[in-house]
């Protein structure tokens, strides 16, 4: 008699909720219950799916050619002696193999993916995510040319440097509200992309982050963004005007190349750019003779300073959005009304001010700047 049982592999997504659908993986119609006859021990393959355990969960570590269309990675193997192990990892090697997957999805069971997992599959149309995960990491997703679009779980809080770079077909993505590091080069040279929104919890958009975008058009930068890096929309040849939130204090460049241009190469179309932090710290922006740059900014600012000293040269032309505001005012005490000087008057300012006085009650001398980041701070460096 064969000691070895049947095994069945779960499908269902989210089976550590114990509820879901089962997706179809492979060429085989998936169902609730679908049994596979190949042995589940480690190491080994079962319908195609590559996986290795350390006896209380399971690592995908790849697909074979057998693992076609729209697939789904299954959320738990059951083992020979019954138990039944959830899916938690997805290690690299499936570039080599599982050439023609087009639509993927990841079970909640999933929290970590190894760098450069899904690099380069070039069938790979869509992926969606069934529950939360925290980090995307580098190169993820990276030269999948295939790829159109992403659904990204809310509670996602970090996608890596090039996870997305070179996806050139992706061209429907939102970023959930919960990101706040976006890395280098993640989306550079989605060529397709044709509108992003920065969430306001991102504190940085990297250099060149953006890079090579040609299609895209329509940016916001949700206000809570505090720097943007050198490149960032480099030779990103659609856009045509952008506002730079109030939140923004600097917009860094490198060997004199600002957020638009990309080793020279500058954004062909760019007409406009709107400063609302009158003190916010730039140093490169430039149009040309045939098609000046307007940069649009608040009387007395850096923008109008800037325009001032460098608009034959630079072909920029200033333009007033009004009076330069009024400084936020500050109290005996020395604490501000807006806090982290994001520019806004709201509770995180009032989380702020709770955290000063849970400090001063256990005895210590807080700093306004250590606790906000705020450079306006009265104890700032």
């Amino acid at each position: 008699m064969n000691k070895k049982a049947l095994i069945s592999i779960s499908l269902a997504a989210g089976m550590l909720l114990g509820a879901g659908a089962a997706p179809a993986i492979g060429r085989i119609a998936a169902r609730q219950g679908l049994t596979a006859s190949a042995a589940a021990q480690s190491g080994t393959t079962v319908d195609g799916w590559k996986f290795s355990s350390d006896g209380t969960s399971c690592t995908i570590t790849g697909a074979e050619n057998t693992v076609q269309g729209e697939v789904a990675i299954p959320a738990s193997i059951q083992m020979e002696d019954g138990t039944s192990l959830p899916v938690t990892k997805i290690s690299g090697g499936f570039r080599s193999n599982a050439k023609y997957i087009t639509g993927l999805t990841i079970p909640a069971s999933v929290n970590l993916i190894d760098n450069f997992a899904f690099k380069g599959l070039n069938n790979l149309t869509s992926v969606k995510f069934e529950g939360k995960i925290l980090v995307l990491n580098e190169d993820t997703f990276a030269d999948c040319t295939s790829l159109e679009s992403v659904t990204l779980p809310e509670g996602l809080m970090e996608i890596g440097t090039s996870c997305f770079a070179g996806c050139t077909r992706l061209n429907n993505i939102k970023l959930p509200s919960t990101l706040s590091t976006i890395g280098s080069k993640a989306f550079a040279s989605c060529e397709s992309l044709t509108s992003i929104t920065i969430p306001a919890k991102v504190t940085e958009i990297t250099g060149e982050a953006f890079k090579r975008c040609k299609a895209l058009k329509n940016v916001t930068i949700e206000n809570g963004v505090k720097t943007i890096g050198f490149a960032s929309f480099g030779a990103c040849d659609s856009i045509e005007e952008i506002t730079i939130p109030k939140s923004v204090n600097t917009i860094s460049n490198m060997n004199s190349y600002c957020m638009f241009s990309d080793w020279g190469n500058y954004a062909a179309n760019i007409k406009s750019v709107t400063i609302e932090n009158p003190d916010c710290e730039f140093w490169q922006f430039q149009g040309t003779e045939e098609k000046p740059l307007t940069i649009y900014g608040y009387e007395g600012s850096t923008a109008q300073k800037y325009c001032e000293e460098n608009g034959e040269r630079k072909h920029v032309v200033f333009k007033s959005i009004g009076e330069k505001p009024a400084p936020q005012p500050v109290n005996d005490y020395g604490e501000f009304c807006d806090a982290n000087g994001d520019g806004d008057i709201d509770s995180a300012d009032a989380q702020f001010v709770l955290l000063y006085y849970v400090e001063k009650m256990a005895g210590n001398e807080p700093s306004w700047y250590a606790l906000t980041k705020n450079p306006k701070a009265p104890d700032a460096p």
